[in-house]
């Protein structure tokens, strides 16, 4: 018998989550498993092209008198449709979950993405209230396991660790060396972990060395690729330190494959990263990357066989990694197909959907 999984997330958006889950739903074995979605608040395009059971809560304030409708709202919606396990992302889905547990016979699966960068005296009481509740916990890399374990006493082995997947494309690699030299960054601006501002100092380190490389920010400070106050000071920064034209900020768009393509080099100065999926999307066009060492970072980037890895913070080093990279065509190649071949082997779809669908059986018992 097919068992009923249901996804609930705040909402959908094209934030490195929110992707991971469109693909995990998109692909699961449909012998096996029927895939749920619940959404918190408002997400209508990514919403509204799921061909799946779905529900969009419009959930409020948890202190407003409408949440105790919400709850019976969302449990009707659960056992209408016999789900057998929820699996929740983010902080007030936990929440919903934990209130929801006692009401139903399914079990709760929790979803850590992140290293807590976001956690509040509030978010802390949210999650710690909810975890007694909890069946099961994915983490998407065994730096989030660890720090979860670690600051909030659950147990490890409780916590399995599942990397986030992608598909690399077909075909033969470019390998760009007939293009001018670019080194790139794909990142949000929504968060100041982010560092976009180090990328920045870091290209003007590059272009003291290699006057002709050009640099490319893809991201933005809203999901809907607006122009905000936080991309406003990043321009101003690059036109203080003399970039100019040779820095180009392309915005939010929805693949930024096209646009790695073009990188010589891709990097991410991030000072915290549960999992990158940046990282991923570079090596999966065969870029070698220039990373922080935090987080997940060090367990994607093998340094100096798919990448190099320095200090958070630390410009100087970053932009020497890059240098070195520019300089040199065989390496630069050679690092971006050691990339693209670890893509393939240990961060694919595949084996993303198969290790979530591994650990559902494995609290649901038998074969699907």
């Amino acid at each position: 018998m097919r068992k009923n999984i249901l996804y609930m997330i705040d909402m959908l958006a094209h934030g490195g989550t929110e992707k991971q889950l469109m693909l995990l739903m998109a692909h699961l074995d449909r012998d096996r498993f029927n895939p749920h979605l619940v959404t918190l608040w408002p997400s209508p395009s990514m919403f509204d092209s799921l061909d799946i059971p779905k529900l969009e809560l419009g959930l409020g304030r948890f202190r407003q008198l409408t949440t105790l409708g919400k709850l019976r709202q969302l449990h009707r919606f659960i056992r209408e449709h016999e789900i057998d396990l929820v699996q929740t992302f983010f902080q007030d889905s936990f929440l919903l979950g934990a209130l929801l547990k006692p009401m139903g016979h399914f079990k709760l699966v929790g979803a850590f993405r992140d290293l807590g960068f976001w956690r509040s005296r509030t978010a802390n009481l949210k999650m710690r209230f909810s975890y007694p509740f909890f069946d099961g916990f994915v983490a998407n890399s065994q730096a989030v396991r660890d720090h979860f374990a670690s600051v909030d006493g659950l147990t490890p082995e409780k916590i399995a660790v599942v990397y986030n997947g992608l598909r690399p494309p077909a075909g033969e690699m470019r390998s760009g060396d007939d293009l001018p030299p670019l080194a790139g960054i794909v990142s949000n601006f929504n968060r100041d972990v982010k560092r976009v501002d180090d990328f920045i100092r870091v290209a003007a380190l590059v272009r003291e060395q290699i006057p002709e490389t050009t640099f490319m920010v893809v991201g933005g400070g809203t999901f809907s690729g607006g122009y905000d106050s936080r991309q406003a000071a990043l321009v101003e920064l690059s036109q203080s330190l003399g970039l100019g034209d040779s820095m180009r900020f392309m915005g939010t768009v929805p693949d930024p494959a096209e646009h790695i393509r073009r990188f010589s080099v891709g990097v991410i100065t991030s000072a915290t990263e549960g999992f990158s999926n940046a990282i991923i999307e570079y090596m999966s066009q065969g870029v070698p990357v220039v990373a922080t060492a935090t987080g997940g970072n060090s367990e994607q980037v093998i340094e100096g066989e798919t990448g190099f890895l320095a200090p958070v913070g630390d410009s100087r080093q970053l932009a020497d990694r890059i240098i070195r990279l520019l300089r040199d065509p065989h390496l630069r190649r050679r690092m971006g197909q050691a990339g693209y071949e670890r893509v393939c082997r240990d961060f694919s779809i595949e084996q993303m959907v198969a290790g979530h669908e591994r650990y559902y059986l494995s609290l649901l018992g038998g074969e699907g």
